[in-house]
This record gives structure tokens, sequence and C-alpha cells, in this order.
């Protein structure tokens, strides 16, 4: 695919996609269309539309640019599906005029029926409520540019494939594959949900300690820093199987003997399952009637069965970043990412997760 990286301005004059007046469209938004184009070309630019406005069989909607997660033209270029950031989907039609796209060589016109998709991309703003960032992982785009959020840092590895579309792919040598900016973690309560395959990992947690597989951890040069989620089968404070280390410890239980796929509660420890670690420093609702601060999910069910003192809420320094696996003791396996999302409150329904 062809890929062309600048910033547009887009002018539409239509009767189904409409832009208000000058004084009700933002002079600066916390947004970017990337616009899959027939011949495979991809744009990426900023728009000066704040909304769509999509004929139905039942109404006209006039939908804000900030609650589209992509815009999919049929093969007729006029009927199109939205997929919105809450999971809502609409299908309707449209009727476009070229539209004008203000480049670094000057102003063009695109007409509607070059157009296969555009993504809206909310960078540096917020999207659902509470999503300080979203990123897809499924190529060296897309971890430089997140679709809510700050960028992150490609250090190593492979794209290969994902959970949805393209994911990425990091051995045990290529500690901190990915990282993030501190100020995308929040501070008092939050959630770090995404989606991973372990590949080639042996079926048992390594005894004693020694072997923790990291998921995901705050890092600075010296290592992990902050707060860890990994797999132990004694993490040194009694707890075993998936643990946390978060201002205090807790595990799927207590340390001993733990299968990979045990620490999962799944049959397989080979497949995708969806991770999910949620803090809250006045307690997390429904997690032992709120008592604890800090817990995992996996596939949408509570992991954590054992904590062993709890302090206040995850942080990071301001001078580490969240990083993507690390690991002390494990010499083989790799562990495929894909859809990452962080927010700023102690999320715990996770019936969204088969959503990307």
């Amino acid at each position: 695919m062809k890929r062309h990286l600048f910033w547009i301005g887009l002018c539409v004059a239509t009767a189904l996609i409409t832009a208000a007046g000058d004084e009700n469209v933002p002079k600066e938004l916390p947004l970017r269309l990337e616009v899959d184009l027939v011949d495979g070309s991809h744009l990426i630019g900023t728009p000066a539309i704040a909304t769509v406005l999509v004929q139905t069989s039942y109404a006209k909607m006039d939908v804000p640019l900030t609650q589209i997660q992509s815009l999919k033209l049929g093969d007729d270029h006029e009927t199109v599906t939205l997929d919105l950031l809450n999971g809502d989907k609409l299908t309707g039609v449209i009727s476009l005029k070229p539209i004008e796209l203000k480049t670094v060589f000057g102003t063009v016109a695109v007409g509607i029926e070059h157009i296969q998709q555009m993504d809206i991309v909310l960078s540096g703003g917020t999207g659902q409520k509470g999503l300080v960032l979203w990123n897809r992982l499924g190529s060296e785009s897309d971890v430089k540019n997140s679709r809510v959020g700050l960028g992150g840092k490609l250090n190593a590895g492979r794209f290969v494939e994902g959970r949805f579309g393209k994911g990425i792919e990091l051995n045990m040598q290529e500690q901190f594959g990915v990282t993030f900016p501190s100020e995308s973690v929040p501070g008092p309560d939050g959630c770090i949900e995404f989606w991973a395959r372990l590949i080639n990992f042996p079926a048992d947690i390594r005894q004693p300690g020694g072997a923790w597989p990291s998921l995901i951890a705050g890092v600075d040069d010296k290592g992990p820093v902050g707060f860890l989620m990994h797999f132990c089968a004694n993490d040194g404070g009694s707890a075993g199987g998936l643990c946390f280390q978060v201002a205090g410890n807790g595990g799927t239980g207590g340390y001993g003997s733990w299968p990979y796929a045990k620490a999962l509660g799944a049959s397989t420890a080979e497949g995708w399952h969806h991770y999910a670690l949620v803090w809250a420093g006045d307690g997390i609702p429904g997690v032992d009637n709120g008592k604890r601060r800090t817990a995992i999910f996996v596939d949408g069910k509570l992991n954590t069965g054992f904590w062993n003192g709890e302090g206040s809420s995850l942080t990071i320094p301001k001078t580490a970043r969240f990083g993507l696996l690390a690991h002390q003791g494990t010499p083989s396996g790799s562990v495929v990412f894909d859809n990452l999302k962080i927010w700023s409150y102690a999320k715990t329904d996770f019936n969204d997760r088969e959503r990307e």
C-alpha cells in the first residue's frame, strides 16, 4: 500500500455530510482522518468538519466525528457504515461532492468515488468517556500514532496476525519492545486492557521465583519500575499464577505449582486471551465488596483471588515509560499483543472486548 503522510484540511459541500458555519467548527479538533483510497493510497489529515449527517432507513442522524471509529463506503460509494466508539453501528446513505484537501502540494479535490474507508483518530484527546489511550499495535504507523492519546515508541518486534488484523510479536530477548509516555497511565483509578497470545511457552511457570515473564510494566533505563503484571509461581509475597505488583501484590492464588493455563483459568494458555489490570484508590466496585484496590481480569472474569497488602494506586515515575513485555529468566517463547486500551476509571465490564 502506498502511504502518504500529510495534514489535510477538509471543506465539504453536500446535502448529507455537512459542517455548520465557521463559528460552530472548532479551529483545532483533537482528531485527524486516515483515508484509504480505492487505488491503495493512504492519506492522513486534519478535518475541518465536526459532524457527519447520515440518512438511515428511519431517521437522519448528525453524528459527531469524535464519536466515530470508522466510516466505510460501499461499492456504490453512497451506502455507508459507521462504527461508533460505543459499539453502535449505523448504516445509511451519503452523497458527497469532491472533498477539498489542503496538502503540502496545495489544495486538491478527491472525489468520493475514490474513497474506500475513513478512520477517525482521536490523537491527543479522549474518545469514549475515560478512554485515554487506544493503540491498535498493528503496524509501525499504528504504534507511533495512537488512535486515542499519546503515540508509542517501537523498539523491537515484528507484525504478525493479531486478534483484530495485525498485532505485534515480541520475544523474550526483546524487552519492552513497545513503550508509551508515563502520562498515558492515569493516577488514582484506571484500567489497562489488551489482547495477548502466548507462543511456545512451557506448560508450567518455572519455580521457584526468578522467571517472571511480565506482560506489562512501568519501565526506566534499569528495568521494571512502578508496577508489574506478570506470571510467577512465587512472587516473593506468597502469590502465584498471574500476578501484579502495585504498591502491594496479588495473584490468581497462593504460591506453588502453576501451569500457565491454570493461571489464566483456561483449558490452554496458547490461544488469544483478554487481559485487564484494574486499580482504584478507594477500592474497585464489585471486587471483594470494594475492599480491593487492584485486580486482574482475564477474558472478562475476575482472575485475582489472593492479595497480600495494597497501597494507594498505580503510579509510574514521570521519567519512566509504560512498556509491553519484560522477562526475568525466561529464555524462550514470545507474546503477540493487540488492541491496547487504557482508561481513567476502574473498568470491570469487558463485554465490549470482542470489538476492536
